[in-house]
């Protein structure tokens, strides 16, 4: 492959195949959501938590599946937006996509910045109220800015080395936990909600939990803004969705089984750190300080790959000569070969939402409504290129109904939000659009053409 295109300008260099691809995804959905939200899930649905966690999995599911034909169309870096672009040709729905997947990776991260912190200051009580809040949480991510301007091969060991921690620390919890199993009725719900009866309603505690779960499997949809430093990225990109997706919904229906065997949804619900308390009462003996590490490596991961993907669609979108985002974002370094710009407005963005929100189930819940609403302007666009003579024949292909059934469950689940987060997220949208307008009365009228 080429380094340079015809210009000479540096291009992304291709050194991810499927395996490392895969671990990208696993690593990316792993982390934050299981350890930051797993006891706030049981305590609002019960032993009967695992099943929030299915229904957030074949959410995301029909969404991978979406967004795998669509890779497969359109193997270039840029993502939802690029996907966008490419079907309504439409430059507000593309600014908006941009907007509220920079966003939600954006949020995310400070989300795990949050954790981080929560987890990391777990043993030292005692700690300043400054440093819990602010310092630490910052440090993280100056840290990841640092590992993702480095390189791309760089962010992939760093991604392989956090992965095989976390999944290791999630798979011995599991394995703490085998005795305990049994020791309750997983049907059983909250008993705030069991008083109600109706299956109608029950159903609704599901997809309210799903909601918040949901969260827990952002980190899918970024693959595909790595698509120009995939290997064959037509194949790699759709399997490695797949198996990301199915192998983290294992993960995380076993380890909500685990834990609502070991320790009740109420008091995992009053956790601050569950996973924690869950390794205490299931292995009195073992060294409790491991597990104020490796959620940290978790967490570490899931902000890595966020900021990938902030910054690659920044990069994707900023480089035509029609773009709609300023071109110094498509700026890459000679050497290092990452879009730099990037990264650094992606650190005083984050750095922002830590200094003025300080609740993490905000943040995460903001992350979540900003995606749900890119998932299903993607669901409408790959039914329109159903439903639409004259589209080329994908080399991965889902049947219709996948898009129609993403469409339904995605309104579901963002009806299911906490009306502050929707909000949160209405309030920004306002911002968006100021800033949209504000483009159109700078530059005229904004064309943007499809990326081929």
């Amino acid at each position: 492959m080429r380094d340079t295109t015809q210009s000479g300008d540096p291009e992304l260099r291709r050194a991810l195949g499927l395996i490392a691809i895969t671990a990208f995804g696993v690593g990316d959905i792993l982390g934050a959501g299981v350890y930051g939200l797993v006891g706030r899930i049981a305590g609002m649905v019960g032993n009967a938590a695992w099943m929030s966690y299915v229904v957030a999995g074949l959410t995301a599911a029909l969404t991978g599946l979406t967004y795998a034909e669509f890779a497969s169309r359109y193997p270039r870096a840029g993502g939802a937006a690029h996907f966008c672009q490419s079907v309504f040709h439409n430059s507000f729905i593309t600014f908006f996509v941009i907007y509220f997947v920079v966003l939600s990776g954006l949020f995310s991260i400070g989300t795990s910045s949050r954790i981080f912190s929560n987890y990391a200051m777990a043993n030292l009580p005692g700690a300043p109220a400054f440093l819990r809040d602010y310092a630490a949480p910052l440090i993280f991510v100056l840290m990841i800015c640092v590992v993702a301007v480095r390189g791309i091969v760089l962010s992939s060991a760093a991604n392989a080395v956090c992965t095989v921690i976390e999944v290791s620390g999630l798979l011995a919890i599991i394995a703490m936990g085998l005795r305990w199993l049994g020791s309750v009725n997983y049907m059983e719900f909250a008993p705030a909600q069991s008083e109600t009866i109706t299956s109608g309603h029950l159903s609704m505690i599901v997809f309210s939990g799903a909601s918040m779960a949901f969260f827990a499997f952002i980190g899918f949809e970024d693959l595909t803004n790595l698509s120009e430093e995939v290997r064959d990225p037509e194949r790699n990109i759709p399997l490695a969705i797949c198996l990301a997706i199915l192998i983290t919904t294992l993960i995380y229906c076993s380890i909500a089984v685990v834990c609502v065997s070991v320790l009740s949804p109420a008091a995992l619900s009053a956790s601050g750190s569950p996973l924690i308390d869950v390794v205490s009462r299931a292995a009195p003996g073992f060294p409790i300080w491991i597990y104020s590490i490796i959620p940290a490596f978790a967490v570490f991961n899931t902000a890595l790959l966020n900021l990938l993907m902030a910054s690659r669609i920044m990069y994707g979108m900023s480089r035509q000569d029609s773009r709609i985002l300023p071109s110094a974002l498509a700026y890459i370094h000679p050497a290092w070969r990452t879009p730099v710009v990037g990264v650094a407005v992606s650190f005083v963005v984050v750095a922002g939402l830590i200094i003025f929100i300080r609740e993490v189930t905000v943040l995460a819940a903001g992350a979540a409504s900003f995606l749900l609403v890119v998932f299903l302007l993607l669901h409408v666009a790959l039914l329109k290129v159903k439903l639409t003579a004259g589209y080329a024949r994908a080399a991965f292909q889902v049947p219709a109904i996948v898009p129609v059934l993403g469409i339904l469950t995605t309104i579901v689940l963002l009806t299911r939000q906490e009306t502050g987060a929707l909000r949160t997220a209405g309030l920004l949208a306002v911002v968006g659009f100021a800033l949209y307008a504000s483009n159109r009365l700078i530059r005229g009228k904004i064309v943007v053409e499809a990326i081929d």
